[in-house]
């Protein structure tokens, strides 16, 4: 019996952000940082309490190391209302963490992969994805065992009814390898950015990577930053600007968006509906500090809707 709206599958990670930070790190040499935020990160756990604080009933399927970080992912994940029976603590390996240096106006990223480098689909328990109605898939790239197994995951999960969505996530490599299209035939919902989509697709324009890219998937929705979104759905191409804010932080709002988008989209809501929704949610996200707690609950955005009541459809 289905007991979950969706499954998110994916990497599992810690965040340990240094801020204030006098200058660049000098071999040999020590500097200081004034704050240090001890967090959860990935684009898979943060997509996955976006849903949850939206209303939605929400598993994930990944795995940590049994370690202080892997506690800290745990623990997060249980507080934010995502169920975590699909989660696997293992001895052999340890979570992964990335330390993030952040200045005004850049940042630096070190990541330890741990355990997200050897999650494999031998590591699903396909009888808890089918308590689910849908699948969502993120950070493709940064999985290298995922990857051989994603096609696989993605019929099967097809096979028991399934509908799926895919955020592919930037490939650090910068390969943007065509084994990609394997698994996207079999992905309702694909949500990539701007840049991925162009690199995704080899175009130059986002209207021809757009039109590539749908030949495959029903649905392409790219988000766009601050220029806002293109959706392209049953042959029919959808333009949206975004919502007018004051905006603190933009971490977090294509998940933010993504969320959105997709919490109306399962409802069976129709296209600028979701865009809307979804535009609101990262619109929202990008008035408050901070990616995995910015974005808002449903109660936030229907606020936010009635408020804000400006047509971004171009």
């Amino acid at each position: 019996m289905q007991s979950l709206d969706v499954v998110v599958v994916g990497e599992l990670n810690a965040d340990l952000i240094l801020q204030d930070i006098p200058s660049l790190p000098q071999m040999g040499k020590e500097i200081l940082a004034k704050n240090m935020t001890l967090t959860m990160g990935s684009a898979s756990a943060i997509l996955a309490t976006n849903i949850a604080r939206l209303g939605l009933k929400v598993g994930f399927s990944g795995k940590l190391g049994d370690d202080h970080f892997g506690e800290l992912v745990l623990e997060t994940l249980k507080n934010r209302g995502v169920d975590v029976e699909g989660i696997q603590e293992s001895p052999n390996v340890q979570t992964g963490v990335t330390v993030v240096l952040s200045y005004p106006e850049d940042y630096a990223m070190v990541t330890h992969m741990g355990a997200m480098e050897s999650f494999g689909i031998n590591d699903i328990d396909f009888n808890y994805l089918e308590r689910s109605g849908h699948l969502h898939f993120s950070s493709y790239y940064l999985q290298p065992e995922m990857r051989k197994g994603a096609p696989e995951l993605f019929r099967r999960a097809k096979q028991m009814g399934l509908t799926t969505s895919f955020d592919p996530g930037w490939d650090p490599d910068e390969e943007w390898s065509e084994e990609i299209y394997e698994l996207l035939q079999h992905v309702d919902v694909f949500m990539p950015n701007e840049q991925e989509a162009k690199y995704i697709a080899e175009k130059s324009d986002i209207d021809a990577a757009v039109d590539k890219l749908s030949d495959y998937c029903e649905v392409v929705v790219v988000t766009q930053g601050s220029r806002g979104s293109v959706c392209r759905i049953d042959d029919r191409t959808i333009r949206a600007g975004v919502f007018t804010v004051t905006p603190q932080d933009t971490t977090g709002a294509g998940d933010s968006f993504n969320a959105g988008f997709l919490s109306q989209w399962l409802a069976g809501e129709d296209p600028k509906k979701c865009i809307t929704y979804g535009s609101a949610c990262g619109a929202i996200a990008t008035t408050k500090l901070g990616g995995s707690t910015a974005s808002p609950t449903a109660d936030e955005a229907a606020a936010f809707l009635q408020d804000h009541d400006e047509n971004i459809f171009k």
